[in-house]
């Protein structure tokens, strides 16, 4: 059975699997993202050059607006190590392997797809709540990515006039309940604290521009099913607290729009990157 080098590329860790063609994970390791755009292609090319002899082939999930065919990063917003070089010609340059390399958040679909919770659908959207929040859309079992690679960006959606009306990730619901506790606070002290009035008025005023995102994503594109990712995920009230949320505001997707949360974690982007690569290959 064929193997391959997959990695997912974030702002604080690359994370990286062996794994065999039909998804099972040989041997996976982590190192700390650098910022450097010398120091951050130096550990890329390292990993290939590491893996090349046992591998068939590399496929890469990253932040970004990225141009599959070319591999161009133009995303504005990442650092400018995810855009100082193209990773796809010095991987292939180093290894001598074909490399696959694709948005984080579309990798993730695609792995929800073929894996996770996204099985038994071909029109899904996803929504990843992390840092920030990033988005996909796969329609008929393949992905959208928009005539300039930014499709699914439901991040950068305005609710508003005002900056702040912008739907927050996770990063901004435990910013705002730090202010409102006087400390620093994660994720799992909200959920801890939700009785607390101060603590649950700001949890329900970032879940409704959150649900208004999830709602005008279904609403525009008609999917069979919403999938969200990210850590919170792994919190059993807040989906449940999303999709009631949803549901209000839009009462008639109850009736046709799954919302469900994923269920590959964080192998999600490295499982639809294989997908795609393999996909590429035939």
């Amino acid at each position: 059975m064929k193997k391959y080098l997959t990695i997912d590329i974030g702002g604080t860790f690359i994370k990286y699997s062996i794994m065999e063609e039909n998804y099972r994970v040989l041997e996976e390791g982590s190192i700390p993202t650098k910022k450097e755009p010398e120091l951050f292609l130096t550990q890329l090319t390292t990993l290939a050059a590491e893996h090349k002899e046992k591998v068939d082939g590399i496929a890469v999930c990253i932040a970004g607006f990225i141009n599959p065919e070319t591999g161009e990063n133009t995303d504005f917003s990442v650092g400018e190590h995810f855009r100082a070089y193209n990773l796809k010609e010095e991987l292939e340059r180093i290894s001598g392997l074909a490399v696959t390399i694709e948005n984080d958040s579309n990798c993730a679909a695609l792995g929800e797809m073929v894996a996770g919770a996204g099985r038994n659908y071909k029109d899904i959207c996803l929504l990843t709540i992390g840092t920030g929040i990033g988005g996909a859309i796969v329609i008929d079992g393949h992905l959208w990515r928009g005539s300039h690679f930014k499709a699914g960006e439901a991040g950068l959606m305005r609710l508003g006039r005002e900056n702040s009306e912008y739907a927050g990730a996770t990063s901004v619901l435990v910013k705002r309940v730090s202010k409102v506790a006087g400390k620093t606070v994660d994720g799992p002290y909200v959920f801890e604290h939700l009785l607390e009035p101060e603590v649950a008025a700001v949890y329900q005023d970032w879940l409704e521009k959150l649900s208004a995102v999830v709602g005008n994503m279904a609403m525009l594109l008609d999917p069979q099913v919403v999938l969200i990712g990210g850590g919170i995920c792994q919190e059993p009230r807040f989906i449940r607290d999303l999709k009631a949320k949803v549901y209000e505001l839009y009462p008639h997707l109850l009736e046709y729009t799954e919302i469900e949360g994923c269920e590959t974690g964080n192998q999600a982007g490295r499982i639809g990157a294989l997908a795609l690569h393999k996909e590429e290959m035939v």
